[in-house]
């Protein structure tokens, strides 16, 4: 409870009197001072005021008020003498005023550390609402601070507590003016500053009082928080719940991206296998694989009784080939492959370009560059990964929830497939079919010859059409609808 302003008016109170048996209370009669200013004593004391402790009193209106008073000291108080030469000896104290309950408010000289504690002691027991000290100087300037050393009393501010009251610190010269108009108004109406101009002017009762009134005007520090205040509380409460939960899942999601970049470099992962994420082989790479001349050398006719399916092809060492060609150094056998399975063109023996993939498939080089640069990174054959070893795109927050997904489903038991082996299931479906057709076209009859002779490849261009179409169907299905990488779906561009 801070002080703002203290002003000083002159009352005139009733005496308190006898009427049918019965004690009549003193009352306030005038307010002097509103009323005729020029023959009462008034002052406003508007800041300069340090407040030294805040123990709180009930106000109304935030004002503090009662009648202005000296506290007692005790007879045999050594200071009695030390404040002798501050304290007039007809001031106006306890004694002085209408013996009516009336707030008091003290005022007192804060002269050294013993006699300050005599004059709080001393005010404890009346019933006041407040205590004005001041320093016995004639400096107008405000008082120090509260914690200045001016102010201690050598019990480590235990001072501030004892108290049952606020105690404000005002200027030496107004607390010596008050302390002066205190001596005046002390005596009886005839005593007071123009007490002729007052009797003639009220006709109060000669026993009546005149004496000092002091309202304090405080403003009340509360301890609670406006509501603005519990408002941005709540919403700062909410703000950190919010940032420190968004930190957290960043944290997290941003290790769990590491790990899943680590598995798929590692070749752990294939997440176009999996139906996560649409990826395509760099050109560059692609021309790293090795290009040959297809070489097939028909096996020898057989029983047509017991036929046997010619299984074995090889990879031509011997055979022609054309500049910039590769020929591979392993000469490891490789199921017989007849026939590109993008294009399902036969290929021709000693004539026919082929492009053979690390995992041993082999294809035409225009139709495996194709299917590999822009629509899958698959082999059409035996899905395995044809990228560069190493490699691994952007990792997103949805491929690391699909594969954690995709994960815990083959972990729950084998009766749960993925869809990846959908590939596999139509390539041997179709391999199947194929080599029923190689084996009724190249088992020849008795009296039949072989026809080993090269067969042009017509009508090329007007498959292109349907061989995307083909391309197409050997994809594995990737569903990126759901992608937060913002990329869409990757589509065959259109026909030439």
């Amino acid at each position: 409870m801070s002080l703002q302003t203290v002003r000083n008016v002159v009352l005139l109170f009733s005496n308190p009197s006898w009427s049918d048996g019965h004690s009549v209370p003193s009352t306030i009669l005038r307010n002097i001072t509103a009323l005729s200013s020029q023959i009462a004593y008034s002052e406003d004391l508007l800041g300069n005021i340090t407040t030294l402790s805040t123990t709180s009193v009930s106000t109304a209106n935030g004002v503090v008020q009662g009648l202005l008073y000296v506290p007692d000291l005790e007879t045999n108080d050594p200071c009695l003498n030390i404040t002798a030469d501050y304290i007039p000896a007809n001031v106006t104290r306890q004694i002085n005023l209408p013996t009516t309950n009336y707030n008091l408010i003290a005022l007192a000289p804060w002269i050294n550390v013993n006699c300050t504690k005599s004059f709080l002691a001393s005010a404890r027991t009346d019933p006041i609402r407040g205590m004005l000290v001041y320093r016995p100087n004639s400096d107008s300037s405000p008082p120090p601070p509260v914690d200045d050393e001016a102010w201690d009393l050598e019990d480590g501010g235990l001072w501030k507590t004892q108290n049952r009251y606020p105690v404000y610190a005002i200027p030496g010269t107004s607390g010596n003016e008050m302390m002066r108009q205190l001596s005046l108004y002390s005596g009886d109406l005839s005593q007071v500053p123009f007490s002729s101009q007052i009797i003639s002017t009220y006709s109060p009762n000669p026993a009546d009082y005149v004496r000092v009134w002091t309202e304090l005007t405080v403003v009340t520090v509360s301890t609670t928080l406006p509501l603005w205040a519990f408002i941005l509380i709540i919403l700062a409460v909410i703000v950190a719940v919010i940032g420190s939960t968004s930190f957290l899942m960043h944290f997290v999601q941003s290790r769990r991206r590491a790990a899943l970049r680590r598995r798929v470099m590692r070749g752990e992962v294939n997440l176009e296998a999996l139906g996560i994420k649409r990826l395509m082989v760099p050109l560059d790479h692609i021309q790293t694989f090795t290009l040959f001349t297809y070489n097939y050398d028909p096996p020898l006719s057989s029983s047509p009784m017991s036929p046997k399916f010619p299984k074995i092809g090889r990879r031509s060492s011997e055979a022609s080939r054309r500049p910039g060609m590769r020929i591979g150094k392993n000469d490891s056998t490789l199921d017989y492959q007849p026939a590109c399975l993008i294009c399902l063109e036969d290929f021709e023996s000693k004539k026919t370009i082929i492009r053979e993939l690390p995992c041993g498939h082999i294809y035409h080089p225009e139709c495996i560059d194709e299917f590999l640069s822009q629509l899958s990174s698959l082999c059409p054959s035996c899905k395995a990964s044809m990228l560069p070893p190493g490699y691994c795109p952007k990792i997103t927050n949805s491929m690391v929830r699909r594969e954690f997904g995709t994960r815990r489903l083959r972990s729950r038991g084998p009766g749960i497939h993925v869809d990846v082996e959908r590939g596999r299931q139509r390539l041997s479906s179709w391999s199947s079919s194929m080599k029923k057709h190689i084996w009724r076209v190249s088992s020849p009859k008795q009296d039949d010859a072989v026809d080993l002779q090269e067969q042009p490849r017509v009508g090329r261009s007007s498959t292109v059409e349907t061989t995307r179409d083909r391309m197409q169907d050997l994809v594995v299905p990737v569903d990126e609808t759901n992608s937060d990488d913002g990329r869409p779906q990757c589509k065959l561009p259109p026909c030439e």
